[in-house]
């Protein structure tokens, strides 16, 4: 990772969008979103205590390093949470340098550009404080509208993982895979390096 030290509050503005920490009220914000609608604040039960927990969790360790492998940031607009953001890095089965994204936007808020900016701003602070060599990010096959963030905000399909998300009412759900390298970032060619 790139810092060392005592843990740095992340904070990034952009032209429409502000990535920072949630605020402890917003938990329920999240909970909420979750058991109506979102689906990926990695909270399998919408009615289990322990994910409630995991949420209050994670809101309360948002906006720096937890456990120096996730990044997580709310996503607000003119004063509002429309979402979250999260960067992830696990030393255990990855390179240094690779980092992977999530995002989730509330109903209501999608197709207004936020995810795209968001995605823009935080693949920047990857590759600009925090060392990145390679930022990637997956969505399900059929998610037409985070695949064109995605190649909105500088990622290149690489691929689909087949059979990659489970689902407990139909089969795992094939997911397309992005990345965008420290070269794409420094808008260099790869032939060029």
């Amino acid at each position: 990772m790139g810092r060392r030290g005592p843990p740095v509050s992340v904070r990034i503005e952009g032209e429409t969008v502000l990535l920072r920490p949630f605020r402890e009220p917003e938990a329920a914000t999240l909970w909420q979103q979750e058991s109506t609608d979102r689906g990926d604040f990695e909270i399998p039960w919408p009615d289990d205590e322990v994910s409630r927990e995991r949420v209050q969790a994670r809101v309360a360790a948002s906006g720096s390093w937890r456990d120096q492998h996730v990044l997580d940031l709310g996503i607000e607009t003119n004063g509002e949470l429309v979402g979250d953001v999260q960067a992830r890095h696990c030393p255990l089965t990855a390179p240094p340098g690779l980092f992977e994204l999530g995002i989730g936007l509330f109903a209501g808020t999608r197709g207004r550009g936020y995810g795209t900016e968001a995605v823009g701003l935080i693949t920047r602070h990857l590759f600009d404080e925090e060392g990145a060599h390679r930022v990637q990010l997956g969505t399900d096959t059929e998610n037409t509208a985070m695949r064109r963030a995605a190649e909105k905000a500088g990622f290149r399909l690489e691929g689909v993982m087949r059979g990659f998300w489970p689902s407990p009412d139909r089969a795992p759900r094939d997911y397309a895979l992005y990345g965008r390298t420290r070269a794409d970032h420094e808008g260099r060619s790869r032939e060029g390096i």
